[in-house]
């Protein structure tokens, strides 16, 4: 079994307490295991709701317990449309009970649906941050905070991936602009420094890094349509990126770290395209039939080998098929049918 997290359980995993309380245990240590490998599963657009259409969320429940049992990822990734049902704090308590019984550590970025329901962006991040095994932490506003997640390597403490889990936002603030939300300044400024300093701590050499947020980059659009880039899956629907370009992909080229981004939000595609010598990817629609989706649900899983600049990514379906096997490496994407 890989090592993947040393966790402090001093808080009972319950279904009366998972969510309820805000007394946090330490955070997990993330590290590659002693395989030498870090598996994450992105589960995205979940679309929970539980009082409508209660079927179709036992149905994707059972997912992510199929998913747990069969891939043993590392760790949790939720990119965002989670609960999208009223009540909807009823249904984020019973996936954070399933959470701390499963004892995986997670991260969670909020979509533009999350917030539409009966609870605050404020009021979801207080449910989240209770859940002993949460890597996320509080903004200023009470909001979820963009995070940067290290994982070590298998027998030292020191940066071996770092993963960014960033808010994309949710819509347009600006007068007389509409459309989706787009990062803001700061965090493509904050996203820079972050990655500047990892850099130099490591003597010059940047640390491979993924990141993770909701709605995809206008970057996309353009990667996926130019045939010379290498890629993988297919998109179904035109692409619904943010209405502003504030420079977020600029930031990772230039800084050399960001190798990968995975995102959510567009139903119908599941494609990764490589394109400045980064990995542009969106997860698998992971919900059930509380929304529109034409593609068969599942889940994307990355595996990660420690010392390597690259990733391997697939995804499994409901009825246990593993598609779409890839490696990225040096800036490319090719099939690996011997994946995993």
């Amino acid at each position: 079994m890989r090592a993947v997290a040393n966790i402090t359980k001093f808080i009972a995993c319950c279904a009366g307490l998972c969510g309820a309380v805000s007394l946090r245990a330490q955070e997990p240590m993330l590290h590659f295991g002693d395989d030498g490998r870090f598996v994450i599963a992105q589960f995205t657009d979940m679309h929970l709701d539980a009082e409508a259409r209660p079927a179709e969320a036992a149905k994707t429940f059972a997912r992510l317990d199929r998913v747990l049992a069969t891939e043993h990822p590392d760790l949790l990734i939720f990119t965002g449309d989670v609960v999208t049902g009223r009540p909807a704090r009823p249904i984020w308590l019973r996936l954070m009970d399933t959470l701390c019984r499963r004892q995986v550590p997670f991260c969670v970025v909020l979509g533009n649906h999350d917030a539409e329901q009966d609870l605050t962006r404020a009021e979801i991040a207080r449910i989240v941050t209770g859940n002993p095994l949460s890597l996320n932490t509080l903004d200023a506003e009470g909001g979820l905070a963009d995070c940067e997640l290290t994982v070590c390597g298998r027998r030292t403490n020191a940066a071996a991936l770092v993963l960014y889990c960033l808010d994309s936002h949710d819509y347009s603030t600006v007068g007389g602009i509409d459309g989706y939300g787009w990062f803001l300044p700061e965090q493509v400024a904050w996203l820079r420094q972050c990655c500047e300093a990892r850099t130099q701590a490591n003597k010059g050499v940047p640390v491979p890094s993924l990141a993770f947020f909701h709605i995809v980059l206008p970057e996309y659009l353009a990667a996926w349509r130019d045939p010379s880039n290498s890629r993988i899956g297919r998109a179904a629907e035109e692409e619904c990126p943010g209405a502003l370009n504030t420079g977020m992909f600029a930031a990772m080229v230039e800084t050399g770290s960001v190798m990968g981004v995975f995102v959510g939000h567009d139903h119908d595609i599941d494609y990764v395209v490589a394109d400045k010598g980064i990995a542009l990817g969106y997860g698998r629609f992971s919900g059930d039939d509380t929304t529109y989706n034409n593609l068969r649900p599942g889940v994307r899983l990355l595996r990660l080998t420690e010392g390597e600049r690259g990733f391997e990514t697939w995804i499994r379906e409901d009825d246990g098929r593993i598609v779409d096997r890839a490696r990225f490496a040096e800036g490319k994407i090719t099939q690996n049918k011997e994946i995993p």
